[in-house]
């Protein structure tokens, strides 16, 4: 019988042992992967690419439907907000410049999965 080896335990046991492997302090280890992480989040949230390898965590790719649920979303946030006071379009031109990021990230998604079809028909 197999047994799993991997047990779920607490990060910061996670960062004592790391600290102890390499000989540093374990606020280094915390503050590396924190670094670490906040870096792949802004990735995530800059939209520039579609697809995001992390070696040994996986692929992140963006979802095609939450993106599109994601723009309608953000119109109609844009229509009703109110655009004529300054405090109104200082909201306003974050919302619209994220709108903007997400539909160019969507064309891009568009694009990659037509190269995808017309690949997979090419080669049948």
């Amino acid at each position: 019988m197999l047994k799993n080896s991997i047990k779920p335990g607490k990060y910061r046991k996670f960062f004592k042992e790391v600290s102890e492997d390499c000989e540093v302090h374990e606020n280094l280890v915390a503050e590396l992967v924190r670094f670490f992480y906040s870096e792949v989040r802004k990735n995530l949230e800059n939209l520039e690419n579609t697809r995001i390898l992390l070696p040994n965590l996986g692929t992140f790719t963006i979802r095609k439907n939450r993106l599109t649920k994601s723009i309608t979303r953000h119109k109609d946030m844009l229509g009703n907000m109110e655009k004529t006071t300054y405090s109104g379009y200082g909201q306003h031109l974050p919302v619209k410049e994220k709108l903007t990021r997400m539909e160019v990230a969507k064309e891009r998604l568009e694009k990659e999965l037509q190269t995808k079809k017309d690949w997979k028909n090419e080669n049948k």
